[in-house]
């Protein structure tokens, strides 16, 4: 499985142009069976035209999606807002539910854990955007250790740590979970001279990593590089959702 995470900041570039179709094709040429997506649009603010950023790119790439707004406007039951996205190959995405996580001050983070099936094996896997302050951090965390003691099905945890590898608020995340990048030097942030690698994938101890990198994007559709992540399921764990 090919799965990239990529922090969009709503399809603003580095030189000041909402372009969304530059971020499909930054996606649509690593060919991922899976992208999880941070800073997403869906009808929130004018600065994206109140467009609905994930049907956009659902529709454009032809995947299935699912979202995860940590800031939701609108009535009871609508969705539209900001905040995390996944796009699975066409017919792979199974469910999903959301988790957001709320603190007076600070601004709200959501993390989306869905199941996905693709060629007969199952996955769990969780978008998150963590937040600064040290609260907002241990609880995510937290959140994301659990289900990574959690029995069932292999588990990619995904997204913007704001924090490179190492740091201590990561540590209950990379004594359960493997860093799929790890031994990788390049930075993903900012995107015109990335120093720090603040973007991630981890997944379960059993699960073979291929390769990890930091992919190129030309003219910086983003001020975040994404990350890909190339995994392989054991034959013999064909978890039931």
């Amino acid at each position: 499985m090919r799965v990239m995470s990529y922090n969009i900041r709503h399809g603003l570039g580095c030189d000041g142009r909402l372009d969304l179709e530059r971020i499909a094709n930054v996606i649509q040429a690593q060919q991922p069976d899976a992208v999880g997506l941070n800073e997403v649009d869906v009808r929130f603010h004018r600065r994206s035209s109140f467009e609905d950023q994930v049907d956009f790119l659902a529709v454009r790439l032809d995947m299935d999606a699912a979202f995860a707004p940590a800031i939701r406007i609108g009535g009871e039951g609508c969705n539209h807002g900001y905040g995390n996205a996944l796009l699975v190959r066409k017919g792979g995405l199974v469910d999903h539910i959301a988790t957001v996580f709320t603190r007076e001050g600070l601004e709200p983070r959501s993390v989306l854990l869905a199941h996905i099936q693709l060629e007969g094996s199952v996955w769990r896997l969780a978008v998150t955007h963590v937040g600064f302050s040290p609260w907002m951090r241990r609880s995510q965390i937290r959140f994301l250790e659990q289900r990574a003691m959690e029995p069932g099905p292999p588990l990619v945890v995904m997204g913007d740590f704001n924090m490179g590898p190492g740091h201590v608020a990561l540590a209950p995340l990379e004594c359960r979970l493997t860093d799929v990048l790890s031994g990788v030097e390049d930075g993903t942030y900012p995107c015109r001279r990335p120093r720090r690698r603040i973007d991630g994938i981890y997944c379960s101890r059993e699960v073979k990593v291929v390769r990890g990198w930091v992919v190129e994007t030309p003219g910086c559709p983003s001020d975040h590089l994404p990350v890909m992540g190339e995994m392989q399921l054991q034959p013999s764990r064909q978890d039931p959702v």
